[in-house]
């Protein structure tokens, strides 16, 4: 889900709905923990807004066992009276023993945005205005080799469409990669270590996943080019405050080779990582990011957080330091929805270089 200056997410209700569906025909009920919530919000390339949310929990065994992780998947669609629109569903489904892991993203949206140029230090001085319509997939399956390490492919599409920058402006003078539309479709082989003790609220365990994205030119609409990702997520219990605090820590890789459209370039903001920007406010070839979070519960179901992080945008992967170090830090509020699988509304204002901040309403944890 996008940052919006002002997003107000107000719960059906605080405790989750359970439904029940058979599984055949011998008496069995399978659980599923919905948790539906209404959306309103406010921005000022939208205006006003509304929409709904739809998350859920559920287990892909037939009884309760240790071995087998929860599986998640959530949907959302919003709308604003600008006729703007932005629907987005996405899945992380445990087969049992996680002898095959599911993840699936989709989304289709239209929506105004800044734009802040590419590769500059001075975003600010090319902020324009720029509109499109996107469609995107990001799929991938994994096999379980043995314990906690996974072997799979990836798939990856992205559709930029319908691109308007005005007729005059920095979008239109700088002409970046794509800046007409593009697509890019591509395959990657897909390597993954996964022991956190939970998908939705980690407190312990690990997490890698390594991908090498491959994008052929199957058109003159898109562009050949290379990306490789790295993940990497460490979570340490603690007990400052509460029983289920945690510090959770994640470094991230970005980088690309090739004919780059702007909109598949490495960009700072968002909220996941580098909380505090505004969505390609930094726009990059390459990105090094890190972050830092601690996390903890106050009160029966209220929680909050606190974090600091940082990135490198390197021109090539190995040139760590040739533009500045983007600072970035926050404070979050957590509201617990759902108490057996730590799912939270997560409320966060976060700040950067150049006067940026940013505040950010969604579900389940950042990372």
């Amino acid at each position: 889900m996008r940052p919006l200056n002002l997003f107000l997410l107000c719960s059906l209700a605080l405790h989750p709905c359970i439904l029940y569906g058979q599984a055949d025909t011998i008496a069995r009920s399978k659980k599923i923990r919905i948790t539906p919530l209404p959306v309103i919000y406010y921005s000022p390339e939208t205006r006003l807004g509304f929409g709904a949310l739809v998350a859920a929990n559920f287990e892909t065994t037939k009884h309760p066992d240790t071995l087998t992780k929860s599986s998640y998947a959530q949907t959302y669609f919003l709308y604003t009276v600008n006729r703007q629109y932005d629907w987005g569903t996405s899945t992380r489904i445990y087969m049992p023993e996680n002898k095959f892991v599911f993840y699936g993203k989709f989304n289709y949206t239209f929506f105004p945005e800044y734009y802040y140029g590419i590769a500059t230090e001075d975003p600010l001085s090319k902020k324009d205005t720029i509109q499109y319509n996107r469609i995107g997939a990001d799929v991938r399956l994994y096999k379980k080799l043995k314990r906690h390490y996974f072997i799979g492919a990836a798939t990856r599409f992205n559709r930029i469409a319908n691109v308007d920058g005005g007729t005059t402006g920095h979008f239109v003078e700088d002409k970046p990669l794509g800046y007409e539309g593009y697509w890019l479709w591509g395959f990657a082989p897909a390597f993954a270590i996964e022991t956190r003790d939970n998908f939705v609220y980690p407190r312990k365990g690990f997490f890698l996943e390594v991908l090498y994205y491959l994008y052929p030119s199957w058109s003159g609409e898109s562009y050949r080019l290379q990306n490789f990702k790295l993940d990497i997520r460490k979570y340490f219990p603690v007990h400052w405050i509460s029983p289920i605090d945690a510090l959770a820590f994640q470094f991230l890789a970005n980088v690309n080779t090739g004919s780059v459209p702007f909109k598949d370039l490495a960009d700072i903001g968002g909220s996941y990582t580098m909380r505090g920007y505004y969505t390609g406010f930094y726009r990059y070839a390459n990105l090094y990011a890190f972050q830092g979070e601690y996390r903890t519960n106050v009160w029966k179901r209220l929680g909050f957080t606190v974090w600091l992080g940082g990135a490198l945008t390197p021109e090539k992967w190995y040139t760590f330091f040739d533009h500045s170090f983007k600072f970035n830090a926050g404070v979050g509020l957590r509201i617990m929805i759902n108490r057996k699988d730590r799912l939270n509304v997560r409320v966060d204002q976060g700040f950067g270089n150049q006067g940026q901040s940013g505040f950010y309403l969604d579900i389940a944890e950042a990372y």
